[in-house]
This record gives structure tokens, C-alpha cells and sequence, in this order.
């Protein structure tokens, strides 16, 4: 591949509704579209979107190091760009988000030379959909219920609830389990705000409700697999799996049931599917979560998640209802709990302008 031209601009996003979890309220998100182009035109796009709420810091991080590479001649040929891709600071969580990006897009070009959707690109079997789970944020227990069993009259077959560890939580989640059934999947997300002995009282009252996992209930590795040792329900990773090297502690640590894996995280497309090929030789299981990104790092995730034929699995990618646009054509709108790929070659998506604020 010959010398690509880099440029990228940020954009923002809105929520429909404020969106609550244990760590307070989204309004908005911000990131940043990276676009990847060729002397022959074919453009590849990726998304800058770090964790929400952290994007001031980030970003700004992000386009520092974008500038290096510019810089440093990287996108001269595809050779030079992959080394690149090799130099990412290790504690920088908007270089990763950009590493993953540039990745996004080079893969999204690749893919399009071939003709492929990037699932298919990934993996040759990949799925044409992907089941997802609904999410469902903090309410009263009154529109928590609603909100489960509509999402069941919808088709999704599991349910993932952002949660405080609260005692009266545990009447939240059993009224959610008593409306929809035995066989609805739970899945409860504490985004990291409890101290252990608070996690586990709180997995000790939902244990009879039959709960899949409690996803990031502490915050580190060390308190995650100390957790996991008592409860007796099983523990989520989330939060804490920036980068590979995480990924390999928390399996080291015996820190978690099963890995929850996003994109602008790990780093990108290559390194999410070899940590999942790490868990599975372990014996943990991994699902991919979307972080409220653009149309273009939805569709990267839902691609991701595609190639994984080897490992069924729900996904969490079913966040494009949270939100007003996505600064594209296609919605992401599960059909009977599940996501189509988009059609067409690589992403299969492009960025539209008037889609999306900056």
C-alpha cells in the first residue's frame, strides 16, 4: 500500500436521556473520527473514543500522539504505519483509543482492497449477526421492570443492568427476574464503585436470583480476584482490562469468570480477538461491549464481534438507543435481539457530517 494521508476531527455525541450509572450521569460524548486515505481515493475510517468521561484528558493525548506519527513519517506505507502501531505509551488511555482507531481504519481499507465486509476479513466464517444483550440503566424499580420486559417483548434474550451494591438493589433485581423469567439471562454492571466486602454482601443476596455475572463490582485486578475467590456469583472484568498486559494479569490473578472487552481499550480489532484467543486458553469466556461510540467504532466492535465464529456469545453492543445519532446513515437497531452487519465491503459505513455535532 502506498502513502496514505491522515487527518482526523472531532465530533460529539448526545444522549436521548440522561444515562445513569453507579459512577454518575452521561449527557454527551465526545471522540474523534480518524480517516485513513490512499492516492487511489479508498478511504478508511476508525474511532477515537475513550472511556466516557475521561475524553478532556484523552483526546488530548490521543492527537498528541496521532501528531507524532505524522511526524514521524508513519503513514508513509502500510509497513511503517503497523511498526508505528507497535509504539504505543503503555499508561496512555487516549493513545490506545487512537491505536485502536488508526488499526480500525487501516483494517477497514484492507478490507475494502479485498471486497470483504472486515468480519470476513477477520475471520472467513464469520456471523452475518450478532446476538446482543439490552441495556438498562439505573431507575426505580417501577421503570426498571418496563424497561426489562419490554426489552423481552423485543426479542433479547439477555438483560444487562447497571446496578448500585445496595441492599435495596436486591429487591430491584428480583422484581426484574420474577417479571421476566427463568430464562431471560441477567447480567449486573457496578462499574467499579463498591469495596469488597460490599460487593460480596451484595452477591450473597442476589445469588438465588440466578444472576450471569456481576461485571466490575471493585476496582482493581488484585480486589477483582480476591472477590472471586468468595462469591458465589460469578465476576466480571471490565474497566481494568486496558491493553493486553491486563488481559494477561487478570487471567494470571484468576481475577474474573469471564472478560469484558472493548475496543478503543485494548487497542483495536487484532488485539481484542487475541485476547479473547488468550482467555479461551484459559477457560474464560469473553463478551464485547460497545462504549457509546460513533456509528464508525459501533460497527468496528460489531465486525470484532462477528469474527469470533468459534465463540458463541451475547454481546453488549446494543448501546445505539441511548443515543440520538451516531454520525451515520446505519442506526445499529437490534431485530429480535440481534445485529445485522452492515452491508458492503470493510465497515461497511461512512461518516456523515450533518449526523453529528463537533
Amino acid at each position: 500500500m502506498r502513502s496514505l494521508q491522515c487527518r482526523w476531527w472531532p465530533y460529539r455525541l448526545e444522549f436521548r436521556t440522561p444515562f445513569r450509572t453507579a459512577r454518575g450521569m452521561l449527557y454527551e460524548r465526545y471522540g474523534l473520527i480518524v480517516e485513513l486515505r490512499t492516492p487511489d481515493g479508498v478511504i478508511g475510517l476508525g474511532d477515537v473514543a475513550p472511556w466516557p468521561g475521561s475524553e478532556a484528558r484523552a483526546l488530548l493525548e490521543a492527537k498528541a500522539w496521532l501528531t507524532e506519527l505524522r511526524q514521524a513519517d508513519a503513514f508513509r506505507d502500510e509497513r511503517s504505519l503497523r511498526q508505528a502501531l507497535h509504539r504505543v505509551p503503555a499508561s496512555a488511555s487516549g493513545a490506545r483509543a487512537a491505536r485502536a482507531a488508526i488499526e480500525t481504519a487501516l483494517v477497514d481499507l484492507l478490507a475494502q482492497r479485498e471486497g470483504v465486509m472486515l468480519a470476513r476479513w477477520l475471520h472467513p466464517a464469520a456471523r452475518p449477526a450478532v446476538a446482543v444483550n439490552a441495556l438498562i440503566g439505573l431507575f426505580d424499580v417501577e421503570r426498571t421492570v418496563a424497561a426489562a420486559c419490554q426489552a423481552v417483548a423485543a426479542g433479547y434474550s439477555a438483560l444487562k443492568l447497571k446496578v448500585r451494591l445496595e441492599p435495596s438493589e436486591t429487591e430491584r433485581v428480583a422484581a426484574v427476574r420474577a417479571a421476566v423469567g427463568s430464562a431471560v439471562r441477567l447480567r449486573l454492571d457496578a462499574n467499579g464503585a463498591a469495596t469488597i466486602e460490599q460487593a460480596l454482601a451484595f452477591a450473597r443476596a442476589i445469588a438465588p436470583l440466578d444472576v450471569e455475572y456481576l461485571e466490575q463490582p471493585v476496582e482493581t485486578l488484585e480486589d477483582l480476584a480476591e472477590l472471586r475467590r468468595r462469591s458465589p456469583v460469578p465476576v466480571a472484568a471490565d474497566e481494568v482490562l486496558i491493553g493486553l498486559g491486563e488481559v494477561e494479569r487478570a487471567l494470571m490473578l484468576a481475577a474474573a469468570d469471564i472478560l469484558i472487552l472493548k475496543l478503543p481499550l485494548l487497542g483495536g480489532p487484532h488485539c481484542l480477538l487475541a485476547a479473547v484467543e488468550q482467555a479461551a486458553r484459559c477457560g474464560i469466556g469473553a463478551v464485547i461491549t460497545s462504549i457509546f461510540e460513533s456509528g464508525i467504532g459501533l460497527a468496528a466492535a460489531l465486525h470484532t464481534a462477528a469474527a469470533l465464529a468459534d465463540h458463541e456469545q451475547v454481546h453488549g453492543l446494543a448501546t445505539a438507543v441511548m443515543l440520538r445519532s451516531l454520525g451515520t446513515a446505519e442506526r445499529f437497531e437490534p431485530v429480535e435481539g440481534r445485529l445485522s452487519l452492515p452491508s458492503g465491503s470493510g465497515l461497511g459505513v461512512r461518516w456523515d457530517e450533518g449526523q453529528a455535532g463537533t
